[in-house]
């Protein structure tokens, strides 16, 4: 089963659906193997690259309208689904940077089977430890974690491969009906849209595997996404 994921880092949503989708694999009854390809989304792209991180609570009050009382009561509401998880969601330590670069790392993470690896590090990263994704030093350390050449991912980060990926990545998402992340597609079959109840994944997986092939269903109504235009995550 190939299982392809637009998601973007500093997503909240996108790490609560990995995890929900993890579980999931890991119910279902009969062994599944599981091929998961990740595609870029940047849920800011207008965020400078070379700019420092800006306090997520700080971003959406600054640039999405949003009070400070909806920020930490939004905010607070994702942590505790976090939690029941397994997951920390540190709102109070997450910075914003621009995410290009660690999509262009994982593309190259994903050339080495490391895509997935490299992705929960830097969801955990951004969320839990509050490091800065857009960091060189902190990305050839995560990528050093998980396995990468760390020279190859120097020489990464000094050069723009890749970044045609992310675009490409971007508009083919887009035509497939994406309109918020994550966005998951089950071999061109099916398409989750958002961080959906469990019970849509086991139901899913257990009919992708048992279907033919059939163009591209969405699975149930809009779920919990991040809105790049509004920035909110609900």
């Amino acid at each position: 089963m190939k299982i392809e994921i637009w998601s973007d880092i500093i997503c909240p949503f996108c790490y609560i659906g990995l995890t929900k989708l993890e579980s999931a694999l890991q119910e279902v009854e009969q062994d599944v193997q599981a091929e998961i390809t990740w595609k870029s989304y940047q849920l800011n792209p207008e965020f400078p690259e070379d700019a420092p991180g800006m306090p997520t609570y700080d971003y959406l009050v600054r640039t999405k309208g949003m009070s400070m009382d909806d920020v930490v009561a939004m905010t607070a509401q994702l942590s505790a689904q976090g939690k029941e998880l397994g997951i920390a969601l540190n709102f109070d330590k997450a910075i914003v940077v621009n995410t290009k670069k660690a999509h262009r790392l994982l593309h190259f993470a994903q050339t080495h089977q490391k895509g997935t690896a490299l992705k929960k590090s830097l969801f955990k990263a951004h969320f839990t430890d509050g490091l800065d994704v857009n960091d060189n030093a902190t990305l050839v350390e995560l990528a050093k974690q998980v396995g990468l050449p760390v020279e190859a991912v120097q020489e990464l980060l000094a050069s723009d491969n890749y970044a045609y990926d992310v675009s490409q990545d971007i508009q083919e998402g887009v035509n497939l009906g994406l309109r918020g992340v994550p966005f998951f597609v089950f071999d061109r079959k099916y398409a989750i849209p958002g961080a959906q109840p469990m019970e849509v994944f086991h139901n899913t997986i257990k009919e992708c595997l048992a279907s033919q092939s059939v163009p591209l269903q969405q699975r149930g109504e809009e779920g919990p996404s991040c809105d790049p235009e509004t920035g909110k995550c609900e």
